[in-house]
């Protein structure tokens, strides 16, 4: 009897302790999933969404709308980098209840037969001078009022070699993966007229 009583014991020990691991096995499981959880939820952030389209068409990334509607060969050779100016004509549609400041050093990027470049690197102050006197102050430095479109230019130093070119097109600043690409070649480029 005593035996008995002793293996009783032994078993109702061994269910509280089983549940007490299995409680804190539970807990455990709930508090790296939280974790598991937080962390995919930083990959998805982290994920960038990327619209392509070709020169002459039309993409939207949320509410804003970008068309690139002209590359323009100026015929300008840039005296310090001895790159040729290259001008875009861009027009974006503020489909927002907001208005949205757009410009060329903020929202632009390019890509050169592959090889990225952000703003600094080829929408230069020389190269945006070039512009102004070639086209007056019509570069994109607007604040697009909610629904409205406007209409401005880009200009870029690139290599007089190259074949194809991305323009893209980032609507938020603080997501800078995230962006409409418009993909060009050379041949689509026209002489840029006054």
């Amino acid at each position: 009897m005593a035996a008995d009583r002793m293996n009783m014991r032994f078993q109702k020990s061994m269910c509280v302790l089983l549940g007490v691991l299995m409680l804190t096995s539970v807990g455990c499981n709930g508090n790296s999933s939280s974790t598991t959880s937080t962390k995919e939820t930083e990959k998805i952030t982290e994920t960038y969404q990327e619209v392509n389209i070709f020169y002459g068409e039309s993409a939207s990334f949320g509410d804003m709308t970008v068309t690139v509607k002209k590359v323009e060969d100026p015929g300008i050779t840039m005296k310090n980098s001895k790159k040729m100016a290259v001008f875009f004509e861009v027009t974006i549609d503020n489909g927002t209840k907001e208005t949205v400041t757009t410009n060329y050093l903020n929202n632009f990027a390019l890509t050169v037969d592959g090889t990225f470049y952000d703003s600094a690197q080829c929408f230069t102050i020389p190269v945006m001078k070039e512009l102004f006197d070639f086209h007056g102050d019509s570069a994109f430095t607007d604040e697009i009022p909610a629904g409205q479109t406007s209409t401005g230019y880009l200009a870029a130093e690139v290599d007089p070699g190259f074949e194809k070119l991305q323009l893209h097109y980032i609507p938020k600043t603080t997501d800078r993966g995230s962006r409409i690409s418009v993909s060009l070649s050379k041949e689509d480029m026209t002489k840029a007229e006054k």
